[in-house]
């Protein structure tokens, strides 16, 4: 969890003994956001080169692993996507 998302935390943790329970909910719905958000942004797929700058050849396994892999993120982008356009 990244320092912005602790510092949100903790001021959700401040409204709710406050008594400010939907604010409450609000930050820590915007911490799940953000934690979900550099989720995808840490996982997106690559391709590691063995020898960067010289010729190299991707074949059917490398390809297909990095598919699905790209196939994957691009679902949970998606479902991440959906969640942000529901307010």
């Amino acid at each position: 969890m990244s320092a912005v998302a602790e510092k949100l935390k903790d001021l959700a943790r401040i409204n709710r003994l406050g008594g400010k329970g939907a604010l409450a909910d609000a930050l820590d719905e915007a911490v799940e956001q953000l934690d979900a958000a550099t989720s995808l942004i840490r996982d997106f797929p690559f391709l590691v080169f063995a020898a960067p700058g010289t010729r190299s050849v991707v074949g059917a396994t490398e390809s297909g692993e990095y598919a699905h892999r790209l196939g994957e993120w691009t679902r949970r982008r998606e479902e991440f996507l959906q969640k942000g356009g529901k307010r």
